[in-house]
This record gives structure tokens, sequence and C-alpha cells, in this order.
């Protein structure tokens, strides 16, 4: 499920560390080739060697055994030796003193850099701690993320608000620097989890129960959707669902248009055990609905679930006649049922039905295909109807609650 969004958002976090890395380790390298350069980085010589000064450019190596003192017996000769020594290497040393005070001139000269940049810095978050990334670094990355989110079906203004989002939190804060990909891969869980979240959803089943325990039956649920979402599959899947919670349930159907929508739902209820309502083909399907809700009432029945045809948001008189059958029956919930593998397409239909009737719900069909997941994320963005539920699979059971750590952890685990 949402293989999509899952392997954009891991090829992402994966080249985003690695360049991330690559660039710390670069910098560590080009601090200690200006310290060696600067002459602060001071390497012990071994005894034998040659000694090398650069003081007044380059001049002929001498072997280091030529400066040591013949051994002497006499003490007393020994510091005079070392006296005499003395007084030829005062000349060196005062040179030497010469080029540090320089060195120690020009570095004061130059502008200090921020602590998150020096050597001491880029060793700790290497090594130990952290580092900062810089927008220049990001702003690459970022973009491919831009892309990716849009190949994925997320909405442009959704995909906008996700990469400004983690730019602000990924500047703002510094990523431990054991594990750069990690530290993306956080922020980006992070900035899902905020969407997915966005949205509180309701519990159907409680709401039935709840109903029912005030002896206010029967709970209405109204289907509705576009052509091919699985609306009456969906609808049978519901009656199970609550059927597994000791709610009894009849099913209306109230599809009079598709051809063998009616023959279809009666062989749902047979299978499930359950009671249906139906009419004939281009019947009234607000009035089958109400004798439905009438039958329920009078059978002890505690829940109807009407099943409507699928039609076009931008069909008129088909969405006059979804008006119809809620204005006439009144239902507890309006569940939209759409395909997870529609794109973009589906944020656009769900905002013109919840335009033509108010949606409490939505119910994602289909994410078993090839689902990229990325409307998800836009329809939970740029409304305020959260998804209730998943449909996986062609099963009864095949309908899970939707659970956004669930999704996260689908998209970008762990």
């Amino acid at each position: 499920m949402f293989e999509g969004l899952k392997k954009k958002f891991s090829e992402f976090a994966s080249s985003f560390g690695k360049k991330e890395k690559e660039r710390v380790e670069e910098e560590i390298k080009e601090e200690q080739k200006e310290l060696v350069k600067t002459g602060l980085d001071y390497a012990n010589k071994e005894e034998g060697t040659p000694i090398k000064t650069v003081i007044h450019g380059k001049v002929p190596d001498v072997p280091a055994h030529m400066h040591k003192p013949e051994k002497i017996q006499h003490r007393p000769e020994v510091e005079k030796v070392k006296h005499a020594v003395a007084k030829e290497q005062e000349p060196e040393k005062k040179l030497v003193q010469e080029k540090t005070q320089i060195i120690h001139a020009e570095l004061s000269e130059k502008p200090k850099k921020k602590p998150d940049v020096t050597f001491v810095t880029k060793i700790k978050g290497a090594v130990l701690g952290e580092v900062k990334i810089s927008e220049k670094d990001i702003d690459p990355f970022l973009e491919q993320l831009r892309i990716a989110l849009l190949q994925t079906d997320v909405n442009f203004d959704v995909a906008e608000r996700i990469v400004e989002r983690m730019r602000a939190n990924m500047l703002k804060e510094r990523i431990s620097a054991r594990d750069i990909s990690e530290g993306i891969r956080n922020e980006i869980r992070s900035s899902i989890m905020e969407i997915m979240s966005k949205n509180p959803g309701i519990d159907v089943v409680a709401l039935a129960e709840e109903k029912k325990a005030r002896k206010e039956t029967p709970f209405k649920i109204v289907f509705l959707g576009p052509n091919g979402a699985g609306k009456t599959t969906t609808v049978a899947k519901m009656a199970n669902m609550l059927g597994a919670r000791g709610l009894r349930c009849a099913i209306s159907a109230s599809d009079t248009f598709r051809a063998a929508a009616i023959e279809q739902s009666v062989y749902h209820a047979k299978k499930l055990g359950i009671e249906v309502v139906k009419g004939n083909y281009g019947s009234d399907p607000a009035s089958i609905a109400f004798d439905a809700v009438a039958y329920a009432k009078a059978h002890g029945i505690d829940v109807v679930l009407i099943d409507t045809a699928g039609r076009q948001e931008t069909n008129k008189s088909l969405i006059e006649e979804l008006r119809k059958i809620v204005r006439v029956n009144k239902p507890d919930v309006c569940i939209f049922v759409g395909e997870g593998i529609a794109g973009n397409s589906l944020l656009d239909q769900v905002m013109q039905f919840n335009d033509a009737t108010k949606v409490d719900g939505i119910i994602l069909t289909k994410l078993d295909c090839d689902a990229k997941g990325g409307n998800t994320l836009s329809i939970l963005s740029d409304t305020k109807i959260p998804v209730l539920y998943f449909g996986i699979g062609e099963k009864y059971n095949d309908l899970i609650p939707y659970d956004p750590k669930f999704v996260v952890d689908s998209i970008v685990p762990e």
C-alpha cells in the first residue's frame, strides 16, 4: 500500500543523507588542509629524518644527526658546548618567533567563522554529534522531493506546503551526523504525520451502538461517490463489520440505475445473512431508501446502509437526485467512497460531492492495487473531511479503520 510514496520518500532520504555526509567529510578535509597550510599543524619528526624550514624559502636539507654535539668526557666542557650551541641557535629561534607572530597576525585578520563550521564542530558533527544543514545544500534535494510528491498524486499546493515545512524544520534543527539519512527520514515522517492527523475521524460503529442504546434506531448511512469506486461492495463490508459488533443490518438497494446493481446487493445480503429492501430499475431511489428505513423500524433492525448509483459530480440531475435521497431520509452519516488509485481527480470529486451534500467521512478503496497514496495526503490537507476506512481487498473483512501511524509507517518505515 502506498508503494509510490514509500519509494520516492526512501530515495529522497537516502540520497540526501549520502550527499550531506559526503559534504561534511569534505569540509573536514578542507579544514585539515587549511591548518597544515598555515603552519598550525605540526608533526613530530623521527630522529634521523631531514629537518626543513621555510622561514626564508627553500634551504638544503640537513640530516638531524649533524646537530648532535660530540660526546665529551668532562662535564664543565659539556656546559660550555651547550652554551655555545644555544648562542648559535638564538638567531634561528628569533626568526621562528617572528614567523609565528606573522602567522598569528594573519589568522587574527581573517574573518571569524561561525561555530558550526569550525574544524572542531565538524569533527564533533562527523564523529560524535550533529550537523546543521544549510539552505544551499538542501534546495536541490527539496526540489527532487517536490517532483516526487507530484509524481505520486499529491496536489501541487499540498506538495508546496510539505516542502516548505521540511525546509523550515531542517534549517532550524540540527540533525544527528551519525545517520543523516535517518534524520531526514524522521523529518519526512513528522511532516506526513502532521497532515495525516489533521482531521479527527468519527467512529461509525460506536455512533450506531450509541443510537441503539438510546432506542432511536435505525442508524442510517448513505454511501455516495463516482462510478466504479466500489460502493456496493463497500456497503457489504460495512454490514459485515457492524454485524460483528452485534448490530442488525439491512441494505437499501437504492442504485436503480446501474445494470445488475440490485442483483449485486441481493447477492451480498444473502452471503451475509441480512435483509435487503429493493425496487425496480428506474424507480425513485429516495423512495426505496424511505421504505428500507420504515422496514427497519418495524423489524428491530439497528442499521440501514443505503447504496446509491455512482454519478459524476458534474451531472446536475443525478446530483439533485442524491440531494433528494439525503433530504427525505435524513441520514446520520454520509460517506464518500472513492478509489485510492484515482489520482489528483479524487480531491476534486470529494470537494464537489461535499458541496452537493455534506460528506462526513471518506472510504478509500482499491488500495491493494497500485495506489501511489499522494491523493490521501491531498484530501486530508485540503479538506476537513476525515478518512474513515481503507478497502484493501475483495473479502468482506478487507476493510480496515484509518490509522495515521499505520499510513506513515507504510510510507516511511521507522
